[in-house]
């Protein structure tokens, strides 16, 4: 796998048109915590060409907590196979919280995925930042978000 750390903030590429969707999503689901799957391509950098708004199956914590169900991801994943894409990351809310990972965050996190946290203040001000891990045991880094 390529490293994306070795001189400085890896870049993640995405259109504004899907960036907004992704705000537009934990607006929409705000108190609550959403979540979606970003689907594209590695080449020199990451691309996100779509995002796929996902239920979040966490029905008891839904406020701070989110959980893709397995079959829709994997619906998802043949979807963009068979256009030749990959799952790339994933997207998720913090309701009136940071749009840095928590602990639970960094728990579930796998190596090789972007993934975009968004913070929600008042279901309105929203921020968003990029985060990937570059080995299994490793922090979270920052990665750099370029609108295309």
């Amino acid at each position: 796998m390529i490293s994306f750390f070795g001189l400085g903030k890896s870049v993640v590429h995405i259109s504004k048109t899907v960036y907004e969707e992704i705000l537009n999503h934990a607006k929409e689901s705000y108190p609550h915590e959403c979540c979606g799957v970003l689907v594209g391509g590695i080449f020199q950098d990451r691309k996100i060409f779509e995002s796929h708004r996902a239920t979040n199956a966490n029905t008891d914590r839904a406020h701070d907590r989110y959980i893709i169900d397995a079959n829709e991801l994997n619906l998802i994943d043949k979807m963009a196979r068979s256009q030749g894409l990959d799952v790339i990351g994933f997207y998720h809310s913090h309701p009136d919280h940071p749009d840095k990972p928590s602990a639970t965050d960094r728990e579930w996190a796998q190596h090789g995925y972007s993934y975009f946290i968004i913070s929600v203040q008042g279901g309105k001000e929203t921020s968003v930042k990029s985060w990937a891990i570059e080995d299994e045991t490793g922090p979270f880094r920052e990665e750099k978000i370029k609108l295309t």
